[in-house]
């Protein structure tokens, strides 16, 4: 690393004013060790100050900018593919949905800059970046215990944030669809044929069958393309939606067949082995309001 990235570099800020949301500055050189493909059982939005970059997000790549900002739904896939000028300054927040619930009213929903179904419920906005970077420059003023009312104000701020983005939304003036970058345009067919048909086995004779093309091929771009497996990308699809599908149903006897899954055993082993819990205890700590922690990526 050279001298003016050493000296670009700073630590993150991590704001924990509540145990309901996260916040995040970053101004370093980013890590490819820590972009991996992830994903979250809460929202997350991403602002980029500066720079650019690569980002993938369920599915599709697409570049991104000072003054994009990414609202990722909780359990979307998505992680930073590459860094593409020198240097990159961006802000990320993790959102629980009972956070935004709960400073929700009967008139004002936080939570509806996530909703929309499809390929629509997550979003990319563009804004000003002078003007993304006054609405985010509460961030570093964290709260001090030895301050009176200091963590309120913050997140009365972070709250003020958050209508702005509902706000953008509604508009419908500062989405835009992303220019995509289209790798390989079979395997991004396949993908949202995947996520139309997750109560459907999805197997590779299924794919070869429907796309025309061989097994090993489907094996060996998919691998390339997602960074996972066909079978692993297939099966986390329908593991988080299975998540989505508990929180409504409330049985994971009703959610295994409504995810393809040919067995209840088959079901229960799977999902312990991806989120280290069986689903009756993913309900217990969904009920009881836990937030649910997982190894940290950067976004």
């Amino acid at each position: 690393m050279n001298t003016d990235k050493q000296l670009k570099k700073s630590s993150n800020v991590n704001t924990m004013a509540s145990d309901q949301y996260e916040v995040y500055h970053v101004k370093d050189v980013i890590s490819q060790e820590k972009t991996l493909y992830h994903y979250h059982d809460y929202y997350e939005v991403h602002a980029t100050l500066a720079g650019e970059a690569t980002f993938y997000l369920d599915g599709k790549q697409f570049d991104i900018e000072a003054g994009t900002i990414l609202l990722i739904h909780y359990s979307d896939l998505h992680r930073i593919v590459k860094q593409n000028t020198d240097y990159c300054e961006r802000v990320y927040i993790f959102l629980t949905p009972e956070f935004l619930q709960g400073s929700s009213t009967k008139w004002t929903n936080l939570e509806e800059c996530f909703s929309g179904g499809g390929e629509r419920r997550s979003k990319v906005l563009k804004i000003d970046a002078d003007l993304l970077r006054q609405k985010l420059s509460f961030i570093d003023h964290q709260p001090d215990a030895s301050i009176y009312g200091s963590d309120i104000k913050y997140e009365q701020n972070l709250i003020e944030y958050l209508l702005f983005l509902n706000q953008l939304v509604q508009s419908e003036e500062n989405e835009e669809e992303p220019k995509v970058i289209v790798q390989n345009e079979r395997i991004e067919q396949m993908i949202d044929y995947i996520s139309a048909n997750l109560s459907n086995p999805l197997t590779l004779d299924e794919m070869e069958k429907n796309f025309f093309v061989s097994k090993y091929y489907i094996t060996r771009e998919f691998k390339k393309h997602t960074g996972f497996t066909f079978h692993q990308f297939v099966m986390k699809k329908k593991l988080l939606y299975a998540k989505q599908l508990l929180k409504t149903y409330q049985s994971s006897n009703v959610v295994y067949n409504q995810c393809g899954f040919a067995s209840y055993p088959h079901f229960l082993k799977a999902f312990k082995k991806e989120f280290s819990m069986t689903p009756k205890e993913f309900l217990a700590k969904n009920k009881e309001n836990q937030k649910i922690h997982y190894e940290h990526f950067e976004a």
